[in-house]
């Protein structure tokens, strides 16, 4: 499978036609990750968005060097990095590979490279990464609410 078809099968393809992700396959690179292998550190700063094409890799809040929360698991098809690709502020959590993984890496910088010559596409990747990233609001929305419930309920058959 081409990385434009690769895009295309992403969430990050989901406004893009075939000529987009044609473009789009060119500013991108391919990483292989072993299982246990870390894409990037909690703190680290790259400006880059991370688009999982197979395998599965892990979300991890560290709470010290050694101890850390699961915090969700990245299915093929995701992305991750999106909000330091946008702003440039470091990563806040840790990415593991559960399992052998290939991830596709569009680095701001060339991405940025196509603003003038293609317009379109790189408003299309925008949204894309806007939409995902409010899907990832109202899912940790729905945790917390989850979560407040089961305290309030909790504390209420205490008292």
């Amino acid at each position: 499978m081409s990385d434009a078809q690769k895009i295309a099968h992403s969430v990050l393809g989901q406004d893009l036609t075939t000529e987009d992700c044609e473009v789009l396959a060119s500013a991108v690179e391919t990483r292989q990750l072993s299982k246990g292998e870390i894409l990037f550190e909690e703190g680290s700063q790259d400006n880059t968005l991370y688009i999982l094409i197979t395998g599965k890799i892990e979300v991890l809040k560290m709470l010290s060097a050694d101890t850390s929360i699961s915090i969700d698991t990245l299915m093929e098809g995701s992305m991750s990095g999106e909000l330091s690709f946008i702003d440039g502020n470091p990563h806040s959590m840790r990415l593991v590979a559960k399992k052998d993984s290939e991830v596709l890496l569009l680095r701001r910088d060339r991405f940025e490279a196509l603003v003038e010559s293609h317009p379109l596409v790189t408003f299309h990747v925008m949204r894309s990464i806007l939409r995902y990233s409010h899907i990832l609001q109202r899912k940790m929305n729905a945790k917390y609410l989850e979560m407040h419930r089961m305290v309030q309920n909790q504390y209420t058959a205490q008292y």
